[in-house]
């Protein structure tokens, strides 16, 4: 490729090497790239107010070279030549507007001067390895509309086994994909999720210090347009949900309490009952879930008359998405379901178990470390207690005369402690 250049003497670009510099002459670069016939060429031309990208185009149909003219290539030019050499003429042109004009392969390559010529950059293939980010998603944050750091005849594609980056481009915009993919593919934060889900007697929530609607500082809460603000956390949504039978409370505890000593005395005391106490690890802004329950089978039956055995869930639901702030606080998004066996109901295939669903949802913002008590979900437990004198009420006809069989309905309430932790070293 050879180079003509706004000012002289002219640097040459030689197969992708600088040449020395050289006058306007036979020793030429540009001389030597010429047939004879272009050599001894003569340019007649009378041009007065004409673009400049015509007038470059009329130089080259001279030579019946292709042209590539730049986006940057503007303006007009007033050309007055008799009996000019081609060479000549490209080279007044081109130190007027101040445009670099490349020669390569009978293709003329115009661009505007200043910057280093745009020629065209060979283009080579690159992997580049995505260790902890999805390559998939960063290729396509590369490539979107308005910010796509390739070239135009560039391209990215991904090889989903590896996890990898396939980069066919110019070294400049390789360098740029490279340099935006390490800046992005970073190890995510990761947060553990402590849940106690604890079924407690009604009201012995207060043993814990817990007081809802208000922090275990006494601070009162308030409320403002159905958003709740306790202790410097923010809910989303209402108290009480409009369409549930429960209502949610919330609050946390003294960062002081040890409570795992006060859950293991209650369920010593007989007072409450642990159903499960979960930990679980999420990366930042991930969803986790914890669920406790049973499925009921029911059976189901298509249009053929075939039957299936189908589940429905009674279960016990919490999904938690945290999110870190960039003071290390935790805010998380927490929806609770609570789907319990119903009444049975028939159906044509046979019983069939309604489920009784109800769901709520809040967002709170908690510091690191520090545990959000969620309550206010109830269940009735029926109770059976049977008595008798040994023996004697296991006698039949007369044993029923010497036992005694009691029921009643006790009120639980289901408290869920849910503990968020940046793990250290995450980053």
């Amino acid at each position: 490729m050879a180079i003509l250049r706004t000012v002289a003497p002219i640097t040459l670009l030689l197969g992708g090497i600088f040449a020395t510099t050289v006058s306007i002459a036979k020793d030429n670069a540009w001389y030597s790239l010429l047939s004879e016939q272009q050599r001894q060429q003569k340019v007649n031309l009378n041009l007065t107010r004409v673009g400049l990208s015509e007038a470059l185009q009329i130089l080259a149909d001279q030579l019946q070279l292709n042209l590539i003219v730049a986006d940057d290539i503007t303006g007009s030019t007033n050309l007055k030549l008799k009996d000019v050499s081609w060479l000549d003429a490209m080279t007044s042109l081109s130190k007027t507007h101040g445009i670099f004009i490349h020669l390569q392969n009978n293709v003329l390559w115009v661009s505007k001067s200043g910057d280093n010529p745009s020629e065209p950059e060979e283009r080579k293939l690159e992997l580049v390895s995505v260790n902890f980010a999805a390559a998939n998603e960063l290729a396509e944050l590369i490539t979107q509309n308005g910010q796509n750091l390739s070239s135009h005849q560039g391209s990215i594609t991904v090889d989903e086994r590896t996890n990898t980056l396939i980069i066919n481009d110019t070294e400049k915009h390789r360098q740029a994909i490279k340099q935006l993919v390490a800046e992005l593919d970073r190890p995510v934060r990761q947060v553990m999720i402590e849940a106690r889900m604890v079924s407690l007697k009604t009201n012995l929530a207060k043993e814990f210090g817990v007081r809802w609607g208000a922090s275990s500082s006494g601070l009162e809460a308030t409320t403002v347009d159905d958003t709740n603000f306790i202790h410097g956390m923010q809910i989303s949504a209402p108290v009480v949900q409009p369409h549930a039978t429960v209502g949610l409370n919330v609050a946390r505890l003294s960062d002081d309490l040890l409570l795992d000593l006060e859950l293991t005395a209650l369920e010593h005391e007989n007072k409450g009952e642990i159903i499960a106490s979960p930990k679980i690890f999420t990366a930042n802004q991930q969803p986790a879930f914890i669920e406790q329950g049973t499925e009921i089978p029911y059976v189901e039956s298509a249009a053929s008359g075939a039957t299936a055995v189908q589940f429905k869930k009674a279960v016990m639901g919490l999904r938690v998405t945290p999110k870190i702030t960039p003071n290390n606080h935790v805010l998380l998004d927490l929806t609770i379901t609570q789907n319990t066996r119903g009444d049975t109901v028939s159906t044509p295939t046979g019983p069939a178990v309604a489920i009784d669903t109800q769901e709520m949802g809040t967002q709170v913002l908690v510091k690191n470390g520090e545990t959000i008590v969620l309550g206010g979900i109830f269940q009735t437990l029926e109770l059976k207690d049977d008595s008798g004198v040994p023996i004697l009420s296991s006698l039949p006809l007369v044993g029923s005369l010497f036992k005694h069989q009691r029921q009643q309905q006790q009120k639980r309430e289901l408290v869920i402690f849910v503990t968020p932790t940046i793990l250290e070293g995450s980053e």
